[in-house]
């Protein structure tokens, strides 16, 4: 089923891939600067590093990808501007970040409560890149190109003090992003703050934030147990993360050969980092209980009755596409979506 998929992408993927860039000039050696949002020690950070080592290498050197780390080229939200501007070649982005300019894209990055397993967000975004033509158009008409996407354990509940049921968040402040967290944290009476990754930590320590959605092994990495030592076994967001992403004046540089390499490597380092992310989730709760972290149970009833209180999600994102005459797209997006989770 994997493999079968697998050929299915690269057979509808790479064709366009190559076609597209007939015209690119031949390079002797090009060297890519790329924009990351994550600390180098996360799983999906290893996958990148040895996503840019396999290019080199495939490349036979030609093409090399020079990786800087936690924001060093420039902050999150900067991403996009800078591939637009060309201040960066390639950027370690989340397209949540971006719903105005990548409403299509930044929905699974952001939409809440409607995954449950990890390999789904593998599926759904192959699926949405190859079968609904809107996601191809988002990127041109930004000047850029999603490789793959990295994926990211469940973000369950952790908080300085235990909350194991919905009426627990009230006058509770969580951090969130995008547009529909900050919604789901406000149906069950809690308040949402906006927080970049960095400002986490000290946001739980000073308590401008009482609560984050994370994953337990982000939890380790960030050092978050220190400040918040109690996990609620409940999933609030759980979907494809940072997209690998270079900008179409970057791939214009590469030669077709060039692009189909970094197009295939692409997708093998996509299956790489979901099971590289599934193996450090594993690790990390047993590290998060030596660190006196609380795992909590969150009853079915009290998961369900959020989820009740939560806002259409779904219903609100089409009617917002199709008011750009993109409601078409946004049906397809979601059926896919649902059959890809059972939902």
């Amino acid at each position: 089923m994997k493999r079968t998929l697998l050929k299915t992408v690269m057979a509808s993927v790479l064709p366009a891939a190559v076609a597209c860039a007939l015209a690119a000039p031949a390079s002797a050696e090009v060297t890519l600067r790329m924009s990351h949002q994550w600390t180098e020690n996360n799983a999906g950070s290893v996958v990148d590093k040895w996503y840019a080592s396999e290019v080199e290498k495939r490349t036979k050197g030609q093409v090399k990808i020079k990786i800087f780390w936690a924001e060093a080229l420039g902050k999150a939200k900067e991403n996009l501007s800078l591939l637009q501007q060309g201040a960066i070649d390639m950027a370690a982005m989340s397209p949540g970040y971006f719903p105005a300019q990548m409403p299509f894209y930044a929905a699974p990055n952001s939409i809440p409560m409607t995954m449950d397993e990890v390999p789904h967000a593998t599926t759904l975004m192959k699926r949405l890149m190859t079968e609904v033509p809107i996601y191809q158009e988002e990127t041109k008409r930004n000047g850029i190109k999603a490789l793959f996407f990295h994926h990211l354990n469940p973000y369950k509940l952790v908080c300085k003090d235990a909350v194991t049921a919905v009426d627990g968040m009230k006058g509770k402040k969580m951090r969130t992003w995008g547009k529909d967290m900050p919604r789901m944290v406000q149906a069950a009476g809690g308040t949402p703050v906006t927080l970049s990754l960095p400002e986490i930590y000290e946001g739980l320590s000073r308590g401008s934030v009482d609560c984050a959605p994370f994953a337990v092994d982000l939890v380790v990495n960030y050092k978050i147990y220190e400040v918040a030592k109690h996990i609620s076994d409940i999933t609030l967001w759980l979907g494809p993360s940072t997209g690998i992403w270079i900008s179409q004046a970057a791939w214009a540089k590469l030669t077709p050969e060039q692009q189909k390499i970094m197009v295939e490597t692409g997708l093998e380092a996509a299956e790489r980092d979901r099971d590289a992310v599934l193996a450090a989730g594993k690790k990390a709760i047993g590290t998060l209980k030596e660190k006196g972290v609380q795992f909590h149970d969150f009853p079915a009833a009290e998961k369900a009755k959020w989820r009740t209180a939560n806002p259409d999600f779904f219903g609100d994102f089409i009617a917002e596409m199709d008011k750009k005459g993109w409601g078409a797209d946004a049906k397809k997006t979601v059926a896919i979506w649902k059959e890809v989770t059972g939902r």
